[in-house]
């Protein structure tokens, strides 16, 4: 990488992090493409033991216990990869060296307090939808939209937090803080941010659909459950690719929101800032 994207020399733009994460993502995704294909192998542990023992792929909730057991590994080494991901880009980023064998390895070792912050953003952002137990069944899609408003609010101040744990070596209780203290002035343009590479994301998932319609009939295949297949297919390789994606997105954003707001501190505590 020619030049060092992690942390940026200054405070920038919304469209100069979305530059700074395409940079990182194109500079990385070599080292990190296979860190995302055994990531979403790893999802499909449950799927494979259900095509191995000759039966229908269960919905979630449906299998054994042996079913159970190997979602709840493929989820675990999921979170180490995804860890490996983003240790590998902060030192790429950096312009520091790093291995595969080293970032897994550290990928492995923030496993549990990575398992941790996400299980803790999923309760805040449940906490959200409470009322729903007592909302009316004829004004619940009403409830989940006003209530998704708090969640989303909820979600996006506490995105930093995967970041402040692996690039910032911070603990659980301290990265959900420092997230806190990140994104709470800046949530419209960090959520601005993620809209984007959402959008980005979804635009590339209907254009694998789009790809799996156009080559089912060539490869001698019609129906419906043949191109749903084979979609499947596109979007699991997809899928390696957005995972690298999205943490660009959220190192690039952590870096800048660092930088931000030491800045706007700086600027605070320099002498003379409450007269001027």
């Amino acid at each position: 990488m020619s030049a060092v994207l992690y942390p940026p020399p200054r405070p920038q733009s919304v469209g100069e992090v979305l530059d700074a994460a395409f940079r990182i993502f194109r500079a990385t995704l070599p080292g990190c493409l296979g860190f995302g294909v055994l990531a979403m192998v790893a999802a499909q542990l449950q799927s494979l033991y259900d095509i191995a023992m000759h039966r229908q792929l269960h919905q979630f909730g449906g299998g054994d216990a042996v079913w159970w057991v190997l979602y709840a590994l493929g989820a675990l080494i999921g979170v180490a990869l995804i860890n490996a991901i983003l240790v590998r880009q902060a030192a790429a980023a950096s312009g520091l060296p790093s291995s595969a064998r080293g970032a897994l390895a550290e990928g492995l070792r923030r496993t549990p307090a990575s398992v941790a912050v996400v299980l803790l953003l999923c309760v805040a952002v449940l906490v959200c939808f409470v009322p729903l137990l007592v909302v009316p069944g004829s004004w619940l899609i009403g409830g989940v939209l006003v209530l998704s408003v708090p969640a989303s609010y909820v979600g996006i101040i506490l995105s930093c937090a995967w970041p402040a744990l692996i690039v910032g070596k911070k603990g659980v209780a301290a990265s959900l803080r420092y997230s806190i203290h990140l994104t709470r002035a800046h949530w419209w343009r960090t959520s601005v941010i993620y809209s984007v590479g959402v959008a980005i994301v979804f635009v590339f998932v209907i254009l694998a659909a789009l790809v799996a319609a156009v080559l089912a009939p060539f490869a001698g295949v019609g129906d419906i459950a043949a191109i749903s297949a084979l979609s499947a297919v596109l979007a699991a390789a997809l899928a390696a690719v957005v995972l690298p994606f999205m943490s660009a997105i959220a190192l690039a954003v952590y870096g800048e929101l660092e930088v931000r707001v030491r800045s706007a501190q700086s600027r605070g505590s320099a002498p003379g800032a409450a007269a001027g």
